[in-house]
């Protein structure tokens, strides 16, 4: 048994008037954050070339930002100090070279959050609400209950087009599944079209959720580009278009979540490619298919449940050749990618997304054999 931390994510459905506080509170964050920033890079470009001076500095806090803002005094405590020391990771994160410089929050982003945390028990849950800071008690939306046991570390408020969410990260005792004995495996190939096709022959049938909303996104998004800029039916139409990219992203995670599901409750061994989207997605022709099928997310939703489910996520070597190799005699060939028919010289004919889904569940295999008996066990 071992302590397990965890995001639960949940509508909420405030009042009017929490509904001011909320957004007031985002909007302090934003300028807490905005103003530290700026005297961040100011006082770089002042002294950047004299360490001395630079380490030197002391740095503004939440506390003497609000005595200058006395209207800070109204939202919560929490989310401000939260803030500052989200800021002060982000410089150390970009001083590592493992992530790019902050930039300045804006108010016209269609996604606001501010994160508070938990202090004397003033995030609870009482019933179908949900207590918190400032804002007292906002009615939820509980469609799973939490872990037994679970302890409330921190809230994560979030308004995403015209939703409200909460991201609950609780801490509980997690009962460490013991590793289930192998008895079915999948391999699963990556396609542009349809998510994946696995080593059985069945695809995913992903239903490409961003394509089929085109025209009514480009239908939307011309109504806007007509709109005086801040005006009313700007912002009312702004906030339109948020809603539909709201309802395409929350199509997808409902996709991604079940076909996961699915697949971890009917596999013990799962073998997937290693891709890197990044460098696929500069390929104009297929950036708007990756984008749609999300693939990485749909890999990191496979890797927190087989682990939960104490089962095995197989990552196949990024250079593996899976679509150039013959699934029935090992040979290599080449294949051009407007060939969806796999021709081998030994006579295999096969479609080219099935070869490959084979390959990789071969593959995967001889990898979990290497992994949990060594190498004699492929000797053979």
């Amino acid at each position: 048994m071992n302590e397990t931390m965890k995001g639960y994510v949940y509508r909420l459905k405030p009042t009017t008037k929490q509904i001011d506080l909320i957004q007031q509170t985002f909007g302090c964050v934003r300028k807490m954050w905005n103003m530290l920033l700026f005297e961040r890079q100011s006082i770089y470009e002042l002294y950047g070339k004299y360490p001395e001076l630079l380490n030197s500095h002391d740095y503004l806090n939440p506390k003497r930002i609000k005595e200058e803002f006395p209207y800070m005094y109204d939202v919560d405590s929490q989310s401000l100090t939260t803030a500052w020391l989200h800021l002060k990771q982000a410089y150390s994160n970009f001083f590592n070279k493992s992530h790019d410089e902050p930039k300045y929050k804006s108010r016209h982003n269609p996604i606001q959050s501010y994160t508070t945390h938990t202090t004397n028990d003033n995030i609870r849950l009482e019933g179908s609400y949900l207590k918190l800071p400032k804002l007292g008690l906002v009615k939820i939306k509980l469609h799973r209950a939490l872990p037994q046991g679970s302890i409330l570390k921190a809230a994560t408020i979030k308004k995403d087009g015209k939703h409200y969410y909460v991201s609950l990260r609780v801490e509980y005792s997690h009962i460490t599944q013991p590793v289930k004995a192998l008895e079915k495996a999948i391999g699963l190939d990556y396609t542009l079209q349809g998510l994946y096709m696995d080593s059985e022959g069945h695809q995913a049938n992903y239903p490409n959720y961003y394509k089929e909303s085109l025209k009514k996104l480009k239908k939307e998004q011309q109504i806007l580009s007509r709109r005086v800029k801040e005006s009313s039916n700007y912002l009312k139409q702004k906030e339109k278009l948020s809603t539909l990219h709201l309802h395409i992203k929350n199509q997808r995670k409902d996709f991604l979540h079940k076909a996961s599901r699915y697949l971890v409750n009917t596999y013990d061994l799962i073998s997937i490619e290693t891709l890197d989207l990044t460098e696929m997605a500069k390929t104009k022709h297929f950036r708007k298919s990756i984008s749609d099928t999300s693939f990485g997310l749909f890999t990191r939703y496979l890797e927190y449940k087989t682990k939960d489910e104490g089962k095995s996520l197989i990552k196949i070597d990024q250079y593996y050749p899976s679509t150039k190799t013959c699934s029935q005699c090992g040979r290599e060939q080449k294949i051009r990618l407007s060939e969806r028919t796999y021709n081998c010289t030994c006579g295999h004919v096969m479609d080219r997304d099935l070869n490959a889904a084979i390959n990789i569940g071969v593959q995967g295999l001889i990898n979990y054999a290497t992994k949990a008996y060594g190498t004699d066990a492929i000797a053979w």
